[in-house]
């Protein structure tokens, strides 16, 4: 699967270009695209690359059911 050196982030970015309509996640019947996954993380990164948060800092980030959880802002 390409240079050891590929980061997960690499491995998605490359995988949404090529194959955005192909499961990327399928969690029981739910099954959640490239292009859906990758619209997402914008949805998360965009705010904070816009507050100035940078690539690598650490952010606190609401979950879904509004409790935080630390997450990374690639």
């Amino acid at each position: 699967m390409g240079s050891p050196t590929r980061n997960l982030s690499r491995v998605l970015t490359d995988s949404v270009s090529r194959y955005p309509q192909r499961t990327a996640i399928v969690f029981g019947d739910d099954r959640i695209t490239y292009g859906a996954l990758d619209a997402a993380a914008n949805r998360l990164a965009n705010p904070l690359v816009s507050r100035g948060i940078q690539p690598g800092a650490r952010s606190r980030c609401p979950s879904a059911d509004g409790r935080p959880l630390s997450c990374l802002r690639p």
